[in-house]
This record gives structure tokens, C-alpha cells and sequence, in this order.
């Protein structure tokens, strides 16, 4: 399958809820809150064909739509590193196991900074006693007590910095803090990952001052995505639920929308 991304605010919103909800077979209420969102926003899920015509469609309504294909789909190699070495002509890419990529500073066409998150909700039914008067008239005093359920929540949220480097080939390296050893930073390393981070994201824009570069996904890299993209999980174990959800994949999807915006002429430094 193949998601429809849009990457502008349209200027004629009902004219592209229109197009959107013609080509989709939603009303034009549901098409409004698929738009609703800070894009880039994912406006479907469909077979590649469809998708290409439902793209071509909203493009007609002045929409700036584009296919975003799945990750097996996309032409280069993608690359999660533990370290790398920053050079002048280029960056080299070591992953914990496997090649290194090696990425010419030339060939980078977009870079963006962003955050994904990890949250999780716990809810537990519990029984407890409680002293009931009229339980204890009704028994005699046989018993003075009734059960009463509640379910007991507990919520926990993490939040990871990424930075994502594309390049024109289609080369993906996602630098996750918490993935990264920062010691290749040299004289740039600091006392903190997050300040890490912001130096990592500096000395790449200094190698590629032509790439596009965006921070927008440290905001929309933590919102879900519409289910159809996935990330979110529910566990059901006796009298415990927990929902699950991780936008780390979504926050790679936006940042492909993105890259694939620049490439098509979509978006521009």
C-alpha cells in the first residue's frame, strides 16, 4: 500500500475537502479532518495505482500532494548509526552491526530534526471490600462487606530527539540520541544528549548549506498518525489492559513526505 501525504496548508480548503472526499468516498466532513492537520499530513492509504490518482486528483484542486511509498519501497539503503565521522566531503555512518554508509555532503538533499515518543497506559481492574450496611441488615451480619470494582491507571511518556539525513539517491540515516555514542563529536561534545543533539544537527547544516533543512517534526513527529499507518498497540492480559503507542515510524513516514516534497519541487530551501 501507498499513503497519501499533503505537505501545504491548501489555499482552497473546501475546494481540496472536495477533491479528497471524491476520491476517497469519504463525506466532506470526514475528508475536513483528514486535512485538518499541520502537514505534512497523511490523507490515505491505498494501492499504488490509486494512489497515484487520487494525487493527481488533489493536485488539480491546487493541493501539494505526493505518494509516499513504503520503507521496503524506497530506492536507497536506510541506516540507524552508533557513530560516524564527519568529514569534509562527507559523513561515514557505523551502525552497531553490519557496513557503515557513506554519504557525500553533496548528495544530501534534506535534514530534519525531530522527536518521537513512547507512551503507554496501564489500566488494572482492581476488587476491593467496602463496608455495606445493608449487605450486613440483609445477612444478619453475616456479612458486612461488598466488592466494588475500579480500575486503576498508571501513564508513562519518553521522548527521543532524532535527526534524519536524506539523500538524492534515496539514502536514509536516522540519528536517534538514543542510539548515538557522541564521542565522535570531538570538541563539539557535551554534557548532555539533548545538547548533543542540537550540536550534531549544527555541524550538519554547516556540511550541507544547500540541503533542506526543517525542525517542524519536533512537534509533529510526537502526534499518532491515522491508524492506517500504525504505531499504536493494545495488550490484553487478564484484568490488564496497556495501549502502547510509539510514533517513531510515523515520525520516519512525515520526514519521507518531506524529502519526497523537496525532491518534487514541492518544497524548497
Amino acid at each position: 500500500m501507498s499513503l497519501v501525504a499533503c505537505v501545504r496548508i491548501p489555499t482552497d480548503p473546501e475546494g481540496a475537502a472536495a477533491a479528497l472526499g471524491h476520491g476517497v468516498g469519504l463525506t466532506l466532513a470526514e475528508a475536513r479532518i483528514r486535512l485538518a492537520p499541520e502537514p505534512p499530513a497523511i490523507l490515505a492509504s491505498l494501492a499504488p495505482e490509486a494512489a497515484a490518482r487520487l494525487v493527481s486528483e488533489l493536485r488539480r484542486a491546487g493541493l501539494a500532494a505526493l505518494v509516499v511509498e513504503d520503507a521496503e519501497s524506497l530506492p536507497g539503503p536506510r541506516i540507524v548509526p552508533r557513530s560516524a565521522t564527519l568529514g569534509p566531503a562527507g559523513g561515514i555512518f557505523q551502525p552497531r552491526a553490519g557496513a557503515a554508509l557513506e554519504l557525500p555532503w553533496a548528495e544530501v538533499s534534506a535534514l530534519f530534526r525531530g522527536a518521537s515518543t513512547v507512551r503507554s497506559e496501564t489500566a488494572t481492574l482492581q476488587q476491593t471490600a467496602k463496608f455495606s450496611l445493608s449487605t450486613a441488615i440483609a445477612t444478619q451480619g453475616l456479612k458486612v462487606s461488598r466488592k466494588e470494582d475500579r480500575t486503576v491507571r498508571s501513564q508513562q511518556e519518553e521522548t527521543e530527539q532524532v535527526i534524519l539525513l536524506y539523500g538524492k539517491r534515496g539514502q536514509r540515516v536516522v540519528l536517534r540520541e538514543r542510539e548515538l555514542d557522541f564521542s565522535f563529536l570531538g570538541a563539539a561534545l557535551q554534557p548532555t544528549r539533548l545538547a548533543n543533539m542540537v550540536a550534531l544537527a549544527r555541524l550538519l547544516k554547516e556540511k550541507v548549506p544547500g540541503a533542506f533543512y526543517d525542525e517542524r517534526l519536533l512537534r509533529l513527529g510526537r502526534r499518532p498518525l491515522p491508524l492506517f499507518v500504525g504505531g499504536e498497540t493494545h495488550v490484553q492480559m487478564g484484568k490488564t489492559s496497556q495501549m502502547l503507542l510509539d510514533t517513531s515510524g510515523g515520525l520516519e513516514v512525515l520526514g519521507t513526505a518531506l524529502w519526497r516534497a523537496v525532491e518534487e519541487g514541492l518544497l524548497s530551501p
